[in-house]
């Protein structure tokens, strides 16, 4: 089974990252990671943890697990010593500072290949005249055992994908802070 990954905006705090600030410590960066390596010229940021317009809580709630900017998926140091060992072989961690703490930011560097994709009844999702993604997509785990996250050009990198070794670890833990959409299998 695989699962889009998606932030939990209504019910825990989101990310924010200044994009001026970041640009100025390195100017080289983009917010389009496009799953390329940003290790070697990255420079741990400040960021911090903000109440949404659709946050629905009353009281500060920090997610464990969440998402900012196109899919990348940000970890609490606890989440991080459990996820770092089974995310390592798809893509890298990039420091964050919250707080005194370090967050990680991971750049998922892992697409999964065409073969493993399956479009038979896949839609064209456009929004304006643009052709945003491609929906009813489904996946086959069997072919990339190795990865428990992964991007698809499907949806242009926009968004990670998680298998159900991902999904298990994060229950089994009771983390916070994401929605698993369920894809066919």
């Amino acid at each position: 089974m695989t699962y889009l990954i998606e932030d939990d905006y209504e019910n825990y705090y989101s990310l924010t990252l200044d994009v001026l600030a970041l640009a100025i410590i390195m100017p080289s960066y983009s917010q389009r990671f496009r799953a390329k390596p940003r290790l070697d010229s990255w420079v741990a940021p400040n960021v911090s943890f903000y109440a949404s317009d659709n946050y629905t809580g009353k009281d500060t709630a920090l997610p464990d697990i969440t998402t900012w900017a196109l899919g990348n998926i940000i970890l609490s140091p606890k989440a991080y010593l459990a996820f770092r060992d089974i995310m390592a072989p798809s893509g890298e961690f990039l420091p964050l500072l919250i707080d005194g703490e370090t967050y990680y930011m991971f750049n998922t560097l892992f697409v999964i290949p065409a073969s493993a994709t399956d479009l038979t009844g896949a839609e064209d999702i456009v929004n304006s005249g643009i052709h945003i993604v491609q929906g009813n997509v489904k996946f086959d785990e069997s072919q990339i055992s190795s990865h428990c996250i992964f991007k698809s050009s499907t949806n242009k990198l926009r968004s990670s994908f998680a298998t159900k070794d991902f999904k298990s670890k994060y229950d089994e833990n009771h983390f916070t802070g994401l929605v698993f959409k369920e894809l066919g299998s």
